[in-house]
């Protein structure tokens, strides 16, 4: 047989012109690693004979470090195969112990008599180390301590295991007594003596305690040894540590307690499968008396589903490992039950087996509960339709036995229309009960092979197997008809629409992934067109990709051209209405066009163009605010919104200390504001948020209310402000939803003693009802639309220069009172 051999280089052509080498000196190579920790894996998983090693790999491991790991894990030997050799290196790789190392580069005939010569080492190895083991076995074997006293000598002299036993010297020497006498209890001492002195022979089994305290239990034999010509009188002893025979009879003894007393029902039975024994546990699982099951066939008793004449016999082959597995069981009543068993042999004969003990264990429970958990894993909680999960899962196996019966099938991808509308309206219990009479009306519309599944939010698809174009959108127009019923949620009334978009195997996309992008592609294309309505994908629509990828090409030329401006929209206090700082804007003009920030900052995020932006916005944010202040010399906090993916770059808090040093703009005067998501998304936000804090700037959670924050994790986090979402505003107080939602972040922010800004503030009535329920900052259109830099210092020129009131000690500016026009 061919030696296996296992090659680890970096470099691709060199690793194949080295297998082919390999390969033609008759050597099989069994894999190919460019890594270090491919190494290791490839090494533990394939077991060469030999690993030919590269010093410089992928990855942060160097071959020296792998080598060293799998000489010491897997004992598996390495030749070395570099161009280096310098001091360092060699000295590294003499800490795996290298079987050989060969400098490339190299001859065909040096790497033949480098293998050769380090597989003949291992082989010697191999040998040296099976006769090391074969010697200590022997010298095991007996585990006798032996020693002899010569009394009128007083010469003592142990051998064998005698030290080992008592810790005590074995080398001759002089004693006045037997020295391991000293390590028996007085009374045994006594015991020992006068036995000898009556009988001249002494077998005993007692304890002793050797210097390092810990009790041993031995068996000894001691006689005395009649003295021949020339020869003085001499006591010879044996010691045998019983420890462990002693701990095994009372582990039986305790082993047969845990018989009596264990949960798990045990059954014993003998070669020919017939019961001799059971506990109570088993009586109790199948229903039986011991005395009707005692010399019964297992077999016939327990199982529902014999087992073969050869199953008991292959037992045996597993030696202490036996068998287990899950069978069908049966009780005295007949009911069959699941049961976990583990049937092990026990044999006083290695041809012959003696016993059989079996475990069974009823798993009843544990199954419905397995059916339970499955069921949860791949079913949406609150419809009962499939998931995400099951989705994946299914596409997967229907577009497979689409591909292998050559058949059609579609997919449907639905979403209700103004649903977060009806959502944030009406509460999340009504669009709970909503979305469950959505499911309900969908299960009643397709048909029995079609798999409905809830994706999330309003999100539904439905994977229509066997299907040609015309059965997808039949039942796309059925279930647009039967969703657009008006349905009762609660007291009310309400009627929902929906966009579909319909995608076909095999014409819109032969993977999983393609047909979920064509159905996505299609129900936004349904939504563009005025929703209520299906739309089936076409390349067209492909269209629309280009489009975003032109907005990526046009993002990255402003981004380096730095085309943004920033626009302030001012923070004004509730309670005087005195402007206390402004939120920094960020606002794209292309040309003639101006680039809504919910179009370009998603493109932003997907391509990593958002830290430059987030950088620029920061830095520029705080140069002006700085500026302002020290013009105007008033303390204007400035509020900077950060990207998720700002937040989670390491060296974030050095970047923020930076921009304000640079800026001179004081700490406390700089406030980041981030979405719940991002505390939702990130294991590390305290810790992140901990850091910011220390740098002394504030943290603010913008559109607060529209995520998922928790209690649990809000109370814990180092935040100074909430802000509501300006979509809880616009119908306050006219909605009490709305109005009610308000009132519960400000009481909220109260009790965690946060501050409180509402954007999005449009009327008189908004901000009287801000101030009466205590929220302290606001911004909007009620006072002020955002402003560029230059309209901004104008604005705060005018503010600062006009009305003011002066109480005691304190001059305070007050913004002019305004009536409900909006401002131009």
């Amino acid at each position: 047989m061919a030696h296996r051999i296992q090659i680890v280089e970096d470099e691709r052509i060199v690793a194949l012109d080295l297998k082919i080498a390999l390969q033609s000196l008759g050597f099989e190579v069994v894999a190919n690693c460019a890594s270090g920790e491919e190494a290791i894996r490839s090494a533990s998983e394939l077991r060469p004979d030999l690993i030919l090693m590269d010093i410089h790999l992928e990855g942060g491991m160097p071959g020296t470090e792998a080598a060293l790991i799998i000489r010491q894990q897997l004992d598996i030997p390495v030749v070395y195969l570099t161009a280096f050799a310098e001091e360092n290196i060699l000295q590294q790789a003499e800490k795996s112990a290298p079987y050989g190392y060969l400098l490339k580069p190299f001859e065909l005939r040096e790497l033949n008599a480098t293998i050769r010569m380090a597989l003949a080492c291992r082989t010697a190895e191999l040998e040296v180390h099976k006769q090391q083991k074969l010697l200590m076995l022997a010298v095991e074997t007996a585990q006798l301590g032996i020693w002899e006293w010569d009394q009128q000598q007083s010469l003592f002299t142990g051998q064998g295991y005698f030290g080992k036993i008592t810790g005590l010297a074995m080398e001759p020497r002089q004693e006045s007594a037997p020295p391991f006498m000293r390590l028996l209890e007085h009374a045994d001492q006594t015991r020992l003596n006068q036995l000898l002195k009556d009988r001249g022979r002494v077998d005993m089994i007692t304890t002793i305690t050797p210097d390092d305290g810990e009790s041993v239990w031995v068996e000894m034999s001691v006689q005395e040894y009649e003295p021949q010509w020339q020869e003085s009188a001499k006591q010879i002893g044996v010691l045998r540590d019983i420890s462990e025979r002693i701990k095994s009879e009372q582990l039986l003894q305790q082993a047969g307690a845990v018989f009596q007393s264990t949960a798990e029902g045990i059954v014993v039975i003998d070669a020919e499968l017939l019961v001799k024994s059971a506990n109570p546990a088993f009586l109790r699982m199948t229903g039986f008396s011991l005395l009707e099951i005692l010399g019964q066939d297992i077999d016939e008793l327990l199982h529902v589903k014999k087992h073969t004449p050869d199953f008991y016999h292959s037992i045996s082959q597993m030696k202490e490992v036996g068998w287990h597995g899950e069978v069908m069981c049966k009780r005295k009543n007949g009911e069959q039950f699941p049961a976990w068993e583990h049937i092990c042999l026990v044999s006083y004969d290695n041809e012959f087996p003696s016993h059989y003990i079996i475990g069974c264990t009823d798993v009843s429970s544990i199954k419905k509960a397995e059916i339970e958990l499955n069921r949860m894993a791949f079913h949406d909680a609150l419809t009962d339709l499939g998931n995400r999960y099951l989705l994946n899962e299914q596409l997967a196996i229907e577009l497979q036995r689409a591909e292998l019966n050559g058949s059609r099938m579609g997919l449907l991808f639905i979403d209700l229309d103004g649903f977060k509308l009806i959502n944030d309206g009406l509460g999340h219990a009504t669009g709970d009960q909503l979305l469950k009479v959505v499911a309900q009306r969908i299960r009643e519309t397709i048909r029995r092979s079609d798999i409905p599944v809830r994706f999330g939010g309003d999100e539904f698809f439905i994977i229509c197997p066997h299907s040609s174009e015309e059965d997808c959108t039949a039942i796309a127009g059925r279930l647009l008809e039967k969703l657009e019923q008006p349905m009762q949620a609660r007291d009310e009334t309400i009627v929902v629409t929906c966009s579909i978009g319909i995608a076909m195997y095999p014409q819109h996309g032969r993977t999983a992934e393609k047909l979920l992008s064509a159905a996505d592609s299609a129900m936004y294309e349904a939504k563009e067109s005025g929703k209520r309505r299906y739309c089936t994908f076409d390349e067209s629509m492909a269209e629309k990709v280009h489009e975003r990828l032109r907005l990526e090409q046009r993002l990255r030329q402003a981004v380096k051209e730095q085309r943004f401006q920033l626009h302030y929209q001012p923070l004004i206090r509730v309670e005087d209405s005195v402007l206390i700082g402004f939120e920094a804007l960020l606002r794209w003009r292309d040309g003639e066009q101006d680039i809504p920030p919910a179009h370009f900052i998603p493109v932003a995020e997907e391509c990593g163009l958002i830290q430059e932006i987030g950088s620029w916005v920061l830095q520029q944010a705080c140069l002006e605010a700085q500026r302002w202040n020290t013009t105007f010399h008033y303390p204007l906090k400035v509020a900077v919104n950060v990207s998720v993916m700002q937040f989670v770059e390491a060296d974030f808090r050095q970047r923020v200390a930076a921009v304000l040093e640079d800026s001179g703009l004081p700490p406390h005067l700089l406030e980041l504001e981030i979405t719940e998501s991002v505390l939702q998304s990130l294991e590390d936000s305290k810790r992140i948020l901990k850091e910011l804090k220390a740098v002394g700037v504030s943290v603010a959670i913008d559109d607060f209310g529209t995520g998922y924050s928790s209690m649990a994790v809000l109370k814990d986090l180092a935040v100074d402000r909430l802000k509501i979402d300006r979509s809880f505003i616009c119908n306050t107080p006219t909605l009490s939803q709305d109005s009610a939602v308000c009132k519960a972040i400000i009481m909220l922010a109260k009790s965690l003693m946060l501050g409180i800004t509402a954007e999005g503030v449009e009327l008189i009535e908004q901000v009287a009802f801000l101030r009466e329920n205590g929220c302290d900052t606001f911004q909007g259109y009620f006072y002020s639309r955002p402003l560029n830099a230059t309209a901004l210092e104008d604005y705060l020129q005018q503010y600062f220069a006009g009305e003011t009131t002066t109480t005691s000690c304190h001059k305070t500016r007050t913004a002019p009172r305004r009536n409900k026009t909006k401002p131009t």
